[in-house]
């Protein structure tokens, strides 16, 4: 099953560079399709990448959220999003163009099964713990702060969740269908704009075209 039109250009190469996207950005939609019903949800996630072959991914729902209970009759797909941005035909070089948007994105598909308490545990600990790195704290929060009676009321009210990943792909569009010229434009346009993700997808369009 295919989700996602992915020309051979803007193709996404490489296990361990999708590896590493899923880790970058990783929060990501849980979408899980059970006939007709289509059930959405935004969450982080938490990759091991040594599960074989294409590794598996971990995360937590709210119990409310219906989309657990969908898990054992349908597949289920996890969507990444990366750097994107609006591309202006002004930055090219090359005349009578149109505008286009540049993004990235990794698509892992698969089977999913529920967590037990004793896996829920390692996950919340492991995400926070991953998440509290990325802050300018000098001081991390840590999930023992909380009083244990009142951390396993809490984790009652979720639901933990893994996917095996069964297939993966992404999509880079970065401008590779364009000429060199062009691609100095964009770039030179993107950093202009100087915001994070734009930069951020100047620096994508750059490092992509040059491999």
């Amino acid at each position: 099953m295919a989700i996602t039109y992915v020309p051979k250009h803007f193709e996404f190469h490489g296990l361990k560079e999708k590896h590493d996207f899923i880790d970058t950005y990783n929060f990501g939609q849980l979408i899980c399709t059970n006939g007709d019903n289509l059930n959405i949800a935004f969450v982080p996630f938490s990759l091991n990448r040594t599960n074989f072959p294409l590794g598996s991914l971990r995360c937590h729902v709210a119990r409310n959220n219906s989309i657990w209970r969908d898990i054992k009759k349908g597949r289920m797909t996890a969507i990444f999003s990366g750097p994107h941005a609006y591309i202006s035909p002004r930055w090219y070089s090359s005349l009578d163009q149109v505008p286009t948007w540049n993004y990235s994105a990794v698509f892992a598909e698969g089977r999913a099964t529920l967590l037990n308490e004793d896996q829920i545990i390692p996950l919340l600990t492991k995400l926070t713990d991953s998440e509290e790195n990325r802050t300018g704290n000098k001081s991390k929060w840590s999930t023992k702060e909380v009083e244990a009676p009142k951390y396993r009321s809490m984790m009652k009210a979720i639901v933990g969740i893994e996917l095996q990943i069964e297939k993966i792909y992404g999509k880079l569009k970065m401008s590779q269908n364009r000429s060199s010229k062009d691609r100095v434009g964009a770039i030179n346009g993107l950093r202009e704009i100087a915001s994070e993700n734009h930069v951020a997808v100047a620096k994508m369009i750059k490092e992509i075209n040059e491999e």
